[in-house]
């Protein structure tokens, strides 16, 4: 079994674009100066591919492992809390630097505006918004109850909420749609759906429900993965191709994925040839991206705001600027994560990551990340 090296390098170009997405704000440079380019840089994209990534890689796992829940919960959290952790306190101690960084900036916008404002709720409600966030469940809580608790101190970490909100449900999902009574499997989807109509309506923009689509997105990719497509004439690089930019006019997010995924069952089963985009995802420079893409997700916003504050001592254009805080935050950013991911990720999970004999569906991935 063999994993699929294109979606290991799909996470590091999706870690480097969430770098890129907020590095730009902190020079001045808003989507909205980006032309066509702006949807690319305004919208959640990466992350909600990111989401489809999680709903595939969860149920390839579960199909593999099929443990009872607790092993299960208890492996998912080492995975994500240690380096979440690392992260969140390092932000903590560094709140200081990076509000005075944002407020000595020397080129303002509306992003850094708007992470001011949250600075400034988290510091009014600290003891609060660090005890939600130390549960995990900071994606949940009402807006009016704590304003801005996704986003407190640690910005990006509102989807670490959203992914354990999905691994909380995500083997009761999975023993629904496999073992479950027919009766069952239509009451579960109709209580589902009712969840996801109340769900859409949750005053706090991290809850599941506005991402659930993503992760079903990635669970039904699970199962046209788990079957054989070398048969199937119409699965060729024209059809992906016009079904990726078809999909993409709804959700760019998606549209990307059918791309990259379809191109790898086109390989897989079809002996279609590799795609340019394929065979650089799987390039050596971008397979060490991903590997260490949880880290660097994570904990980028903490040099970047270390350049910024001294950055802005500087009587610098707004070119220059930008430049220099791109290759401080990448010089910083990517050691640090290259620690976190092998001393703080390592200690905690990757010991603990070999699978047991596979019971029950036989997977053709064997997957490395998650």
């Amino acid at each position: 079994m063999a994993r699929i090296e294109e979606l290991e390098g799909l996470r590091g170009l999706l870690a480097v674009w969430v770098v890129f997405v907020h590095l730009l704000p902190a020079s001045g440079i808003e989507a909205s100066n980006l032309g066509v380019l702006e949807p690319l840089f305004g919208e959640l994209i990466r992350v909600q591919i990111f989401c489809v990534m999680s709903g595939f890689v969860i149920f390839m796992m579960m199909s593999r492992r099929r443990e009872p829940y607790l092993p299960y919960i208890s492996r998912r959290f080492l995975r994500i809390y240690p380096v979440y952790l690392f992260a969140f306190a390092l932000s903590v101690a560094m709140s200081g630097i990076a509000y005075e960084a944002l407020q000595s900036a020397d080129f303002t916008g509306p992003k850094n505006a708007g992470r001011i404002a949250i600075y400034e709720a988290s510091f009014a409600q600290w003891p609060e918004h660090v005890l939600s966030h130390l549960t995990l469940l900071h994606g949940i809580v009402p807006d009016q109850w704590l304003p801005f608790g996704a986003f407190a101190f640690l910005g990006q970490a509102w989807n670490i909420s959203t992914e354990f909100q999905f691994y909380l449900i995500a083997p009761i999902l999975f023993w629904i749609l496999h073992d479950a009574r027919p009766f069952m499997k239509v009451l579960f989807i109709a209580g589902i759906a009712a969840a996801w109509y109340v769900g859409m309506r949750w005053p706090n923009g991290a809850a599941l429900s506005y991402f659930a689509i993503y992760f079903l997105t990635g669970i039904i990719s699970y199962y046209l993965w788990n079957r054989s497509w070398s048969d199937q004439a119409y699965l060729n690089k024209w059809t992906i191709t016009a079904a990726a930019l078809a999909i993409g006019t709804v959700s760019i997010a998606i549209g990307i994925w059918i791309f990259i995924f379809g191109s790898a069952l086109y390989v897989r089963d079809r002996a279609g040839k590799e795609d340019a985009l394929s065979a650089a995802l799987k390039l050596k420079p971008m397979l060490f991206l991903g590997k260490i893409s949880y880290s660097l997700y994570l904990l980028h916003m903490i040099p970047l705001y270390g350049v910024m504050y001294g950055l802005n001592l500087l009587d610098l254009s707004q070119g220059i600027y930008v430049v220099f805080l791109g290759i401080g935050t990448f010089a910083l950013a990517i050691p640090i994560s290259m620690f976190a991911t092998r001393y703080v990720e390592g200690a905690f999970y990757q010991s603990k990551r070999r699978p047991p004999a596979a019971v029950g569906t036989t997977s053709r991935l064997a997957w490395r990340r998650r």
